[in-house]
């Protein structure tokens, strides 16, 4: 008698099939089936009988049911708390992160992380882009995730490109701006702009207004529905803006910088070990933008 074999044992009695356990417990039938024949085996006595299509815990696996239910769970917690203490795992971590991506994606990463790394709560705030290396520096999250718009050296943090994020200068469809074949400089900087604002009080040239007339927010989604109601542009990432421009609600405007790109991060302060969810939410952030 072993560890998985009690697990399995409670899997099968919880569902009532091998099949829905071994769907639960990511193995096979066959594994699961000779694992509870095994353990039939070694106490010599009978754990489950058939009733229809389930399998249901004859008298015997009804009676021994709560002890290993116990020794499992008991189990998960000595193992949780191991890793808890490990120099391999945090127990708790903060991050901040932009909203570049739509937040049903960022939400999707999350809790695919949590059911990965059940030791580990994580905390996540959204922040202005132009914020996120601040918020490292001063120790107020511990990771942040998101467009890099500083392009300064500097020493109290360390970035990390995970992929090219496509930044691009879009308007209503029904906008003047929409119509024309070639936008001046002058045309734009007439026309009402939709801008990023952070607090970090460090001058930023690439967050500044273009236009003459602008109203900022520290989101790209409050810049979007500025840019989709009130007659205004802005530079949005395509991640958040590409089923706008499928459904020709939005239209890409046709100026020298319409389409620009940079780097997508991880900021993290110099020297501090990526821990094993960050490091794992760094890949699946990879491989979304490569997508693009």
């Amino acid at each position: 008698m072993n560890l998985k074999q009690l697990e399995i044992f409670c899997a099968v009695a919880d569902t009532g099939s091998v099949t829905a356990a071994a769907k639960q417990l990511n193995s096979n039938r066959t594994q699961l089936s000779m694992a509870i024949k095994a353990l039939e085996s070694n106490l010599q006595a009978t754990l489950f009988v058939r009733s229809g299509n389930s399998l249901v815990l004859s008298e015997v696996g009804k009676s021994i049911y709560k002890d290993c239910e116990s020794v499992v769970s008991t189990c998960e917690r000595i193992k949780q708390t191991c890793e808890q203490t490990s120099e391999k795992f945090r127990s708790e971590i903060w991050l901040a992160r932009d909203d570049s991506f739509p937040d049903e994606v960022w939400q999707d990463f999350i809790h695919q992380l949590n059911n990965h790394f059940k030791a580990t709560t994580v905390n996540t705030v959204l922040a202005s882009s132009g914020d996120l290396a601040n918020l490292v520096n001063t120790k107020q999250v511990d990771f942040a995730f998101g467009v890099d718009f500083e392009r300064v050296d500097d020493a109290n943090t360390d970035y990390l490109p995970l992929g090219r994020i496509r930044m691009m200068s879009v308007c209503e469809h029904t906008h003047p701006l929409a119509s024309l074949r070639r936008v001046s400089d002058i045309q734009l900087r007439e026309s009402m702009q939709a801008v990023m604002v952070y607090l970090n009080d460090k001058d930023n040239p690439e967050l500044q207004p273009f236009s003459l007339t602008h109203i900022g927010f520290t989101s790209f989604e409050y810049m979007l529905n500025t840019i989709l109601s009130e007659k205004a542009w802005g530079v949005l990432p395509e991640p958040l803006i590409r089923q706008h421009l499928r459904q020709q609600q939005l239209a890409v405007i046709k100026h020298t910088y319409g389409l620009t790109h940079q780097d997508y991060c991880l900021f993290s302060a110099p020297g501090n070990a990526i821990p094993a969810p960050i490091s794992w939410l760094s890949d699946q952030v990879s491989d979304y933008l490569f997508k693009f």
